[in-house]
């Protein structure tokens, strides 16, 4: 599930990219183009097309675009507001972007000029005012001007799961409601925006909170803790997603169901696979096909896509055999799928 973070109000607005003849381009909530196809997709990268971090770029103003070889970013228009002269570029986060030059990850604003100069191994997007940044094999956080809140010492940091569609990106882990999961030793826990363990390390695997929870493992089951490290909800699922909407998806005896922050289910375990809710939809999948459910877990759009993703600004990316699409709440094609 993304984080949140504040946007210029008079810019706020989502454009949605789509491919057209191998080509890139973006289109408005409405269907119509905004930016005409006209950008060159990495091959066989639908995802980081369709993806969460390039739906979201436009909220901040500009978008990473990829021209031959290298990458720059564009704005609403279609011009190239920094030109293309990174190696790898990610999207802009409460006003900085993480891109790579020279083999090495630093951040940039929205002038293209370097805030934190090329210096890490890897980087993550800003979230809460941190963001992660590798160095020497070992993850640490950051603020925004590159001093470290955490010194690299964590083996591994949790990402965003369950976001958009199978293995997006996942922006390199993320704080999230004041806290992030952290590995060491093997072991997950939960740092603070002071860069304190707040929640030792215990779990054998950890995802981020969101609405006040977060997944963990122990052992091969699933279950939830509170902002405070006690057990929400007992570990008793097979898997388990991030809550939205008051409700998460959990797995057990191999089928997908919804919980609430009881742990009570609200929708039996029926689904071969399921999603997050956003915007009061969960894509869920039955049959071999993805549709979306309601939080009470009754259809609203039936089981007929070959894959699914969650809703945005009122549209849900989705995919028809080789072709992808756009589709609103009634299960509408806003864009007719293409490629």
């Amino acid at each position: 599930m993304a984080t949140k973070t504040q946007q210029e109000a008079p810019e706020k607005r989502v454009l949605f990219p789509v491919v057209q003849n191998g080509l890139v381009g973006y289109i408005n909530r409405e269907g119509r183009i905004v930016v005409s196809p006209q950008l060159a997709m990495q091959q066989n990268a639908p995802f980081r097309v369709m993806g969460a971090v390039s739906i979201r770029g436009f909220e901040e103003g500009l978008v990473p675009v990829r021209i031959r070889d290298q990458w720059g970013y564009m704005d609403r228009h279609g011009s190239n507001i920094i030109e293309p002269q990174f190696e790898e570029a990610g999207g802009f986060q409460e006003g900085l972007a993480p891109v790579k030059m020279n083999g090495r990850w630093g951040f940039i604003d929205k002038t293209g000029s370097f805030i934190i100069n090329p210096r890490f191994e890897e980087a993550g997007m800003f979230s809460d005012g941190y963001a992660t940044a590798k160095s020497g094999g070992k993850w640490g956080f950051i603020n925004k001007t590159g001093e470290y809140l955490a010194d690299p010492q964590f083996d591994d940091v949790a990402g965003s799961r369950w976001v958009t569609m199978q293995n997006p990106a996942q922006g390199h882990g993320h704080f999230s409601e004041g806290l992030a999961a952290v590995n060491v030793n093997g072991k997950w826990g939960f740092i603070d925006n002071t860069g304190r363990l707040a929640i030792k390390p215990q779990y054998d695997e950890a995802a981020s909170f969101y609405e006040g929870l977060a997944a963990v493992r122990m052992g091969s089951l699933w279950g939830f803790l509170d902002t405070d490290g006690a057990i929400a909800i007992n570990p008793q699922f097979d898997d388990a997603g991030g809550f939205g909407n008051a409700l998460a998806p959990v797995r057990s005896n191999g089928k997908w169901g919804f919980i609430d922050k009881t742990g009570a289910y609200t929708a039996n375990p029926q689904f071969e696979d399921a999603y997050s809710f956003f915007e009061k939809l969960a894509a869920v999948k039955f049959d071999g096909k993805w549709g979306y459910v309601d939080v009470n877990g009754k259809y609203v759009i039936q089981p007929q896509f070959d894959e699914a993703g969650n809703f945005q600004d009122g549209l849900a990316p989705v995919r028809a055999a080789d072709k992808w699409g756009y589709i609103d709440k009634e299960g509408n094609y806003v864009w007719n799928p293409t490629n």
